[in-house]
This record gives C-alpha cells, sequence and structure tokens, in this order.
C-alpha cells in the first residue's frame, strides 16, 4: 500500500512505546480519528490483495 506514510506510522509506534518527550494526548486522538480509518481500510484492502484467488 504505497499511498500509507509507513515511516509515520512506525514513528508512532516508537514514539508511543518509548514516551519521547512525552505524549500529547489531543494529538494522539486527531490521528485516531483522522487517519486510523485510511489505514485499517488500506490493510484490508492489502489483506484482500493476499487472499489467493478461486
Amino acid at each position: 500500500m504505497p499511498g500509507i506514510p509507513w515511516r509515520n506510522v512506525r514513528g508512532l509506534g516508537n514514539h508511543l512505546r518509548h514516551g519521547y518527550g512525552g505524549i500529547d494526548t489531543v494529538r494522539i486522538w486527531y490521528t485516531i480519528e483522522d487517519h486510523l480509518p485510511n489505514l485499517k481500510a488500506a490493510c484490508r484492502e492489502a489483506l484482500e490483495a493476499l487472499k489467493p484467488r478461486q
């Protein structure tokens, strides 16, 4: 899924796991509301593409 900014997704994970400079909960909530639905749809699309065709 080339349209997903995977480096940013990884970076957010690192930020959340390691707590670099504290966690901005408002920004996290914004990310969940505005970006998570697109990421979820892209992941579902990728999983569908991996299913064997019958």
